[in-house]
């Protein structure tokens, strides 16, 4: 999954990611509930790297698809 493939499957879930690079060759991405800039959103968890992000964005679209399912709302 690119960033911007990233980006797109987060809002499609009904969450955000924004993305900081400080020059260490890591970039960090900033999951949350609402959208907002890197710096000012209330975060929900902070990743480092594209790896860790992808995992956790697949893991959180699919907690929300569960606890949807388990109050009979559906996906």
């Amino acid at each position: 999954m690119t960033r911007s493939e990233l980006e797109e499957f987060c809002r499609e879930n009904g969450f955000w990611v924004t993305t900081y690079s400080p020059g260490d060759g890591v970039t960090r991405y900033r999951f949350a509930s609402d959208p907002g800039d890197y710096f000012a959103v209330r975060a929900d968890f902070t990743a480092l790297g594209l790896k860790e992000a992808t995992a956790y964005a697949i893991g959180r679209a699919h907690g929300l698809g569960q606890s949807a399912t388990e109050h009979g709302e559906g996906i």
